[in-house]
């Protein structure tokens, strides 16, 4: 019986330890919760073209201490960033950067974001086919620097490269120009 007396204080003050440990990081969530710059944060998000997703998670690990005030001040923030991310030049760009979009804005200028996004996307394509076909004459030149049997063939494919890297070419002024 004595051994229980003994294991008791050890275990009291186990738990204790546990219940601060859980005390301490509820508060540590909910001061850390409230100090967040939530208009900032979904402005970021916004310019970014997050989707919601990372803000639900926040939302999540915040609780209760989640406020309709801090999800107002999120979705303003959000807003804002959205306008700078649905701009027709920002879409341009990431599309002929190859950045995806996860049709995050709002429908009112989602038509001229994606057309915007789709000739950069057209621009992207028609370069990286020009560089394989840049890759391909330079390998054909080669050939025939070697000569062989085959000369006509590697002239004939080489033309045929060269004539469709200048309608690339053509194709990309238009789109560019327009």
């Amino acid at each position: 019986m004595s051994v229980g007396l003994k294991i008791t204080p050890v275990l009291s003050l186990l738990l204790l330890l546990s219940l601060n440990g859980c005390a301490s990081k509820a508060v540590e969530v909910a001061n850390t919760c409230a100090q967040l710059d939530w208009y900032e944060l979904g402005r970021r998000d916004g310019a970014e073209g997050v989707p919601n997703e990372r803000s639900r998670k926040q939302q999540k690990e915040c609780g209760a201490n989640f406020t309709p005030e801090l999800e107002t001040m999120y979705t303003n923030g959000r807003n804002a960033g959205l306008v700078e991310y649905c701009d027709p030049k920002n879409a341009y760009e990431m599309g002929r950067g190859g950045v995806a979009y996860y049709y995050v804005c709002p429908s009112t200028v989602e038509p001229q974001f994606l057309g915007s996004y789709r000739k950069g996307q057209n621009i992207r394509a028609l370069e990286v086919q020009n560089e394989r076909l840049d890759e391909q004459i330079v390998e054909l030149g080669q050939k025939l620097a070697q000569g062989g049997d085959d000369q006509q063939d590697i002239e004939e494919q080489l033309q045929d490269l060269k004539s469709k890297r200048n309608q690339n070419s053509k194709q990309l002024t238009k789109i560019i120009s327009n």
